[in-house]
């Protein structure tokens, strides 16, 4: 009896078939067998090489394929793909809901993973992608438009992450900045309609990218606080304002 058969006897005696075939392809993900891009063999094969019905094969691929980790080409197979975050953000979506869990908590999170990404950008950031942050606070200045500095505030926030090269701080933050989107997606532009806080948040940023260039964490620490401390205000009014017109 080989190993593959050990494992199919076992997992039948004690797991639902739904289960069983999930287990199959988590297998072959964690042991290395399948690879992104990789092709899934057919569900006929899957289904005699499992001895299941090719329904249950197909309601597992289904499921994969919602997660992000399959792609179903018509007319040319199935193949392992990784992008679950549009999941990630809907499961998480429900998660908040159910357990009450506020916007500000989430927050917190963020504020979190992105010290760690300028402690990580200090030391792997290239010359390239800090010119590139440099260029965005170029623009920054020369436009006033809301709208327009809003999506350069978050460019500049997902280039610091990215220049991390941590792929978990970039996958994790990518996710929380969707469900922020999702929970007030003009929020930043109401920040940056406030001079006074648009100034601010200026400076900040600038104070950041020259704690880039001088590879100082301590000053960019101080500036990337001052930058939380005005979002988190606001987002803490906005949070009661929510709350006070749901009662």
């Amino acid at each position: 009896m080989n190993e593959f058969t050990d494992f199919k006897t076992y997992k039948m005696k004690n797991q639902k078939t739904y289960q069983y075939v999930f287990d199959y392809f988590s297998e072959q993900i964690l042991s290395g067998e399948l690879k992104i891009n990789d092709k899934i063999l057919p569900e006929r094969e899957i289904a005699e090489k499992l001895d299941v019905s090719r329904n249950s094969i197909r309601e597992v691929m289904h499921m994969l394929e919602i997660n992000g980790l399959l792609d179903c080409r018509q007319g040319s197979g199935n193949y392992l793909r990784c992008e679950p975050q549009d999941y990630m953000v809907k499961f998480m979506n429900m998660v908040m809901s159910l357990q009450q869990i506020k916007y500000t908590e989430v927050y917190d999170i963020r504020m979190g993973y992105e010290t760690v990404a300028l402690r990580l950008a200090i030391k792997n950031a290239t010359e390239e992608v800090i010119e590139e942050m440099h260029q965005i606070l170029i623009k920054m200045d020369e436009i006033e438009d809301p709208k327009e500095s809003g999506k350069l505030d978050m460019q500049f926030h997902n280039k610091l992450i990215e220049a991390s090269h941590n792929r978990m701080i970039v996958l994790y933050t990518s996710m929380i900045a969707e469900l922020m989107n999702q929970f007030i997606a003009d929020f930043r532009v109401r920040i940056m309609a406030n001079q006074r806080q648009a100034d601010a948040l200026r400076r900040a940023h600038w104070n950041i990218y020259d704690s880039l260039v001088a590879k100082d964490f301590v000053a960019g620490s101080f500036a990337m606080q001052r930058h939380f401390d005005i979002v988190g205000e606001q987002l803490e009014r906005l949070q009661q304002q929510m709350e006070n017109q749901g009662k």
